[in-house]
């Protein structure tokens, strides 16, 4: 236990001890009055003091020693900085945490059976004054039960829970556990993790240690090998029908045992029921895919799941999703009445993947506002911009969100288009002679470029460009592409929350041959998506995720203040959602409700369970439904060694260097343990002492001092 003092420069008044010292060496003169008769007869000689050879009363001079000592030690303020282990009491109590894994992987095999079996013989084997806490874990960790030394309640929780649906992660149980262990005061310390131990828990970059002199140890269920076969993740090709939409779903299959599964079941349902049912072989350490016949989807919100025959690991033996058609990204083509300048644009974007475009022309002098509803991105093929009613509903169109690319042709005209002054597009020119001009410099970096830089990804280099309009992009404008000259030849501009793209030249064959080469395809259908702004709507979410279930999924619409569709949102495959802002119920897979109030600010849905999500408005109307599946890792079953890990996260009591009392300044601790107070309070009562003892000691004549 260190010793230190707040101001020790008191101690100089140690110096002081030599006082009482020369005083028990050095003889005073006495002042005692003999009566004599006379002195006549008697020879005056001077008094001398004699210094005495060894000292008389030691007991009176150790006291006023001691005295001085402690009155020096009380105003030099000393502290003891007593280390994190001295507050412990002693004896033979622990403090238990019990760690208990409680992540879908558990589920294995009588694996949680197995874990709740071991958790209680650790309770059985608490000693009378022993601490138990209960932690459990997956993805995250929670405090079930507090430091107790009742043991009752840790075995009512034990009996509630249940295998959860999340993947395994180590660190937030150490840390609660770390945490636990840090502020116990007891000397014996330990943390029982009880799991099956998967590599994919372990995480190295967040590395987390017990506190010195606490240990970890490990109690693995389910050790072994551990075969399992997973639904992975389906995809679909989408193919449009008149008035609905084709889907062929395509499952793939993953087998982790080293023996062969023949004759597997693999089954696809949609709305509860079963469409069609496959068997497959599937090698030991395998994967295989599963194609299923097409299917019509007519309406929204259709659930749908793959499924294989129970295994001994039920959690990823269903990958569930919803389906919806219509996720074409729907493109408006204004133009000045002569289609066939839109017919390169208007090919390129039908020979696409699915689930592709949906592209509807309209004439500018036709065009009206109402015309915006349901499009994604807005292409104004060498047209001027519309003025008027329906000019100013475009622009306010693009401010909440849209998408517009501008070509620039011979009838563009400067003026209108939002966030681009008149000065910045030129008039139309020929571009270098009878050769035409090449662009010379693309930002591949960017998004729309992005996809082309690799080798074989296609080529600009061979394309030629006649006639152009030249762009000047000002402080604002980014510039993505450049003729051969330096002059721009593609621009982007941000206009409130949306995007403006300026494309120099026109796709006319007559202005140039690039809707000839083959790059000219996938480059605009690039140039289309990214305008936009806009993805398809993912069919899953996963497990563990945090959603905003009113996120817009769908183009903006003209007639509503920025809500897509003109009712709403839709997300993860489902329905729009109400144009309302009120509030949302939503139904858990296990039938919990909980509800949303997005005027709040944006509503959270934390996916903490695997199945479908049913999302009503508040007329209680199926609003959207979510799909939600467990992380796929949880499903690789490898094994680390728990002595390792175990290893890893204690430090043993013997090299710890004991820690100091955490955040105390020399004067909080003063402030906290005044130990000076008794040391000047002990220095009084030695004086009053000493007093005493002389007053004794003279009126006998035995003391000088």
């Amino acid at each position: 236990m260190p010793l230190a003092f707040l101001a020790p420069a008191f101690l100089l008044g140690l110096a002081a001890l030599a006082v009482p010292v020369l005083l028990h060496l050095v003889q005073r003169e006495r002042k005692r009055v003999v009566p004599f008769p006379s002195l006549m007869f008697l020879e005056r000689l001077p008094y001398r003091s004699v210094r005495r050879r060894r000292l008389r009363h030691l007991a009176l001079l150790l006291l006023r020693c001691l005295a001085l000592v402690l009155l020096a030690a009380a105003f030099a303020r000393p502290l003891l900085l007593r280390s994190a282990a001295a507050p412990r009491l002693a004896g033979g109590a622990r403090e238990v945490v019990l760690l208990l894994d409680r992540s879908y992987s558990m589920g294995y095999a009588g694996r949680w059976a197995a874990a709740r079996a071991a958790a209680s013989r650790v309770l059985s084997g608490l000693a009378p004054g022993d601490h138990v806490s209960l932690v459990v874990f997956d993805a995250g960790a929670a405090l079930a039960v507090p430091p107790t030394t009742d043991a009752a309640p840790v075995r009512a929780v034990l009996d509630t829970l249940r295998v959860g649906w999340q993947r395994t992660r180590y660190a937030p149980a150490l840390k609660l556990a770390a945490d636990i262990l840090g502020a116990s005061r007891l000397e014996r310390r330990e943390a029982v993790l009880i799991s099956d131990f998967q590599k994919i828990g372990r995480d190295a970059a967040d590395p987390v240690r017990l506190p010195p002199g606490a240990r970890l140890t490990p109690l693995q269920v389910g050790a072994g090998p551990a075969p399992n076969v997973s639904v992975t993740g389906v995809t679909f090709r989408r193919e449009p029908v008149p008035g609905a939409e084709r889907v062929t779903a395509t499952a793939r299959l993953t087998n982790a045992g080293a023996a062969p599964v023949r004759d597997l079941a693999v089954t696809l349902q949609l709305d509860g029921r079963d469409v069609e049912t496959r068997r497959v072989t599937l090698a030991p350490s395998a994967a295989t895919v599963v194609t299923f016949a097409p299917v019509i989807l007519a309406h929204p919100d259709t659930r749908g799941s793959v499924r294989v025959a129970p295994d001994a690991l039920p959690a990823d033996d269903a990958y569930r999703f919803v389906l919806a058609p219509g996720q074409a990204l729907p493109v408006l083509v204004l133009d000045g009445g002569s289609g066939g300048r839109s017919l390169y644009l208007e090919r390129a974007l039908s020979f696409s993947e699915p689930p592709g475009f949906r592209v509807s022309r309209q004439e500018l002098a036709r065009f009206r506002a109402a015309d915006l509803e349901g499009a994604a991105v807005v292409v104004l093929d060498d047209a001027p911009f519309p003025g008027g009613e329906a000019g100013r509903r475009l622009r306010d169109w693009v401010a909440r969100g849209g998408g517009l690319l501008v070509l620039l042709g011979d009838a563009s005209r400067p003026d209108g288009i939002p966030g681009i002054p008149a000065s910045a597009i030129g008039p139309s020119t020929d571009a270098g002679g009878p050769d035409g001009l090449a662009l010379g410099r693309l930002e591949y970096g960017h998004p729309i470029l992005e996809p082309f830089a690799a080798p074989g990804a296609g080529t600009f280099a061979d394309a030629r460009f006649y006639r152009r309009r030249p762009i000047a992009p000002g402080d604002s404008g980014a510039v993505l592409a450049r003729f051969e000259d330096g002059v721009a030849a593609l621009v982007e501009r941000r206009y409130a929350r949306g995007r403006v793209l300026l494309w120099g030249s026109s796709f006319d064959a007559g202005w140039s041959d690039f809707p000839l080469k083959p790059v000219f395809l996938p480059f605009v259908q690039q140039l289309v998506r990214y305008a936009s702004a806009w993805t398809p709507a993912p069919v899953a979410a996963t497990v563990g995720q945090v959603i905003d279930p009113t996120v817009a999924r769908q183009p903006i619409d003209a007639r509503t203040d920025g809500a897509p569709n003109g009712s709403g949102a839709r997300a993860a495959g489902g329905a729009d959602l109400p144009a309302g802002r009120g509030d949302l119920t939503v139904i858990a897979p296990s039938g919990a409700r909980t509800r949303l109030s997005p005027g709040a600010g944006a509503p959270a849905l934390a996916l903490g369970e695997a199945g479908f999500y049913e999302l009503r408005d508040g007329d209680a109307r199926p609003a959207r439904v979510i799909a939600a599946n467990p992380d796929l890792a949880e499903s690789d079953l490898s094994a680390l060694d728990p002595q390792e890990l175990a290893a890893a996260v204690t430090t043993p009591a013997a090299t710890a260097r004991p820690a100091l009392e955490p955040d105390l300044t020399p004067a909080e601790r003063d402030a906290r343990q005044r130990v000076w107070w008794y040391l000047l309070a002990g220095a009084f009562a030695l004086f009053a002492t000493e007093t005493f003892v002389s007053n004794r000691l003279s009126r006998g004549g035995g003391v000088e001092a």
